[in-house]
């Protein structure tokens, strides 16, 4: 017995030690997963995002103070080391300040591991990932931005009239926490060809991915794909063929003597079509998804025949007022042009289609002006229930604001707050959503009956609107009314209910159980809108479901 007791003692003891060994190890990964990603960033602008998102994402995996103290001092030590410009050794002072200010003087201690929050099971299809993010960059994100600087929850915008980058991360952050998504379907927006630059500006893509590592709890990064790459204009006097745009989306990288280049494969019949002039008139200019703009410099004359660019700088959005600007290359230097400029009328790229405002010559090139004419959007299929998640941004702005309502309705007992809603249409299921809730949080429980109709009755509602709101979000609901509802957790015909009508439901909820078994308790043409309304406006139980049957 006492030999058995001593190799346990002997056991913890090993185990403890090889523990203790390991945390500096920990601290330095989590250290070089952060130099790693500052290294690979492709826009110094954004780098305030990725020191935030990664020290909440250290804080959350449960640093003590001896792990805090550690990191300080690797983090003193490795200052002017290992970083490329002013911006990065910036990140890195952030971070240490904000440790020595809330960790190390302050003494705080340990905090752990946050508890997992109630998984949820709202996911994406391939197909919809795409435009998914498209409409999350391009227009949901724009319009989080502003509601949180406009509600003062964020800093003051700064003076070129731009949203600061912190502003964005917390955007995209409320963005995805309302949506719900599970792990996996996080995990599929991180995939590079997601982010073309056709769609995507590369500095909100380098925001998305800050965020999503934050909420799957990682640390390290995937370093940033170049290709796929995007024509953005052609000289007017190019000889590239009228197909060339479709060739770009072939177009691979090359190593050349000092750096890189890339190549864009032309048949072989338009090589000696182009090669037939005393000029080679190949000018044009493409973007990769790392921002970059490459120019054509060469024709390459033999098999595979090619055209080749060079990298010669990268595109950044710039801020004027509350306009939108983008400077891009011509492709052609000319003293001057007559007549109209020989341009195309529009441009599309980074999410938008943009129209020449403005141009100015340097000693170098000719750069053209740009301003936002639209956002690129994407054309939601009819009939197709999952495109609800494409809604447009003023959707969710509605599904917020009615959340906004029934937490009030609920505080103040009365459906007044419902009531006085903006959005007419809403008002009525607005009212019914806060009925069931009420029947929920009491003490006593009403019978399976009434919730039935009361659920049966949102449902009814929500078929109403369901074509320009698509399901009621489960998130609306305040967490005290999530409670409520697994109360009638062991009732199956309530859950399919429940499954019916709300979407992205916690893991209990997701998965209905049999379809309840009984004739379908639809209701008939005499159940009409305005009898609903004028039901709800006056705060009445939801009548019994076989006297509104016809």
């Amino acid at each position: 017995m006492f030999a058995s007791l001593g190799s346990l003692l002997a056991g913890s003891l090993i185990a403890g030690f090889f523990v203790m060994q390991s945390e500096p190890f920990r601290v330095a990964e989590d250290l070089e997963a952060l130099l790693a990603r500052i290294r690979q960033r492709l826009y110094p602008g954004t780098l305030p995002v990725l020191a935030s998102y990664w020290l909440k994402t250290v804080d959350a995996s449960g640093y003590g103070r001896r792990q805090w103290k550690k990191l300080s001092r690797l983090l003193k030590r490795g200052l002017g080391e290992q970083l490329p410009d002013a911006p990065s050794h910036q990140a890195i002072v952030s971070v240490q300040t904000r440790i020595q200010q809330k960790v190390v003087l302050a003494g705080r201690p340990s905090r752990p591991k946050p508890p997992r929050s109630e998984r949820i099971c709202a996911t994406l299809s391939s197909d919809l990932l795409a435009p998914y993010v498209r409409r999350l960059l391009n227009e949901w994100l724009p319009a989080e931005a502003v509601r949180l600087l406009v509600n003062g929850n964020a800093a003051t915008p700064p003076s070129d009239g731009g949203i600061p980058a912190l502003v964005i991360g917390r955007a995209l952050e409320g963005l995805l926490v309302r949506e719900r998504l599970s792990p996996r379907a996080l995990e599929m927006l991180l995939q590079p060809q997601l982010f073309p630059p056709r769609y995507v500006y590369p500095a909100d893509a380098e925001i998305l991915q800050d965020v999503i590592l934050f909420l799957l709890g990682r640390k390290w990064a995937s370093p940033w794909s170049v290709m796929p790459a995007e024509l953005l204009c052609v000289a007017p006097d190019s000889l590239l063929p009228a197909n060339y745009g479709e060739a770009v989306h072939h177009a691979f990288i090359a190593p050349r003597l000092g750096g890189e280049e890339v190549r864009v494969p032309i048949a072989p019949a338009q090589a000696l079509e182009i090669l037939k002039d005393e000029q080679l008139r190949i000018g044009s200019v493409m973007v990769t998804m790392d921002g970059r703009w490459w120019e054509a410099v060469r024709l390459q004359d033999r098999e595979p025949h090619s055209v080749v660019y060079r990298p010669m700088g990268r595109l950044r959005l710039e801020y004027e007022a509350d306009h939108v600007k983008l400077r891009v290359p011509c492709p052609e230097t000319r003293l001057s042009w007559s007549g109209d400029t020989p341009l195309p009328d529009t441009f599309e790229i980074f999410g938008r289609e943009w129209r020449l405002s403005h141009w100015e010559q340097d000693a170098e090139r000719i750069w053209l002006h740009l301003v936002v004419s639209r956002v690129l959007t994407e054309t939601v299929p009819n009939g197709d229930a999952r495109w609800w998640r494409l809604r447009p941004v003023s959707v969710d702005l509605a599904w917020s604001a009615l959340e906004n309502a029934l937490t009030s309705s609920i505080v103040q007992g009365s459906s007044e707050p419902i009531e006085r809603f903006r959005h007419s249409d809403l008002i009525p299921l607005g009212c019914a959503i806060f009925e069931l809730a009420k029947s929920l949080m009491r003490r006593r429980l009403p019978p399976c009956e009434v919730i039935e109709a009361q659920l049966r009755g949102i449902r009814y509602l929500e078929a109403q609107v369901s074509s320009k709101y698509g399901r009621v979000p489960w998130r609306i609901l305040p967490a005290k009314v999530h409670a409520s509802f697994f109360k009638i957790r062991s009732h199956p015909e309530l859950v399919e209910l429940v499954n019916q009508v709300f979407d992205s439901l916690p893991e209990r909820f997701s998965e209905a159980t049999s379809p309840d078994p009984r004739p379908s308790k639809a209701p008939t043409v005499g159940f009409t809108i305005l009898d609903l309304t004028t039901t709800f406006a006056r705060g009445q139980q939801f009548p019994n479901w076989s006297e509104v049957r016809g």
